[in-house]
């Protein structure tokens, strides 16, 4: 088997940037299974805005209820 710097130089080196960035990835996911995808900003802030449109004061009162419900976990 090659040397990793072999593989190096003769496989990944020539692969453009953005292409040696994806296989480091790769790699990382693969050498660290146990660490969690880390999500963009936007991502996180798409996941806890409120809903859009709320339609009457009933759904309002329910949004409001479960996120304060969701504060004492």
């Amino acid at each position: 088997m090659p040397s990793v710097e072999t593989i190096y130089n003769e496989a990944i080196r020539p692969l453009p940037p953005s292409d040696q960035l994806r296989l480091a990835e790769i790699i990382m996911k693969r050498a660290r299974p146990d660490r969690t995808e880390k999500k963009s900003i936007l991502e996180i802030l798409e996941n806890i805005r409120p809903p859009k449109n709320p339609r009457s004061a009933a759904e309002i009162d329910e949004y409001l209820r479960v996120e304060r419900d969701s504060w004492d976990d």
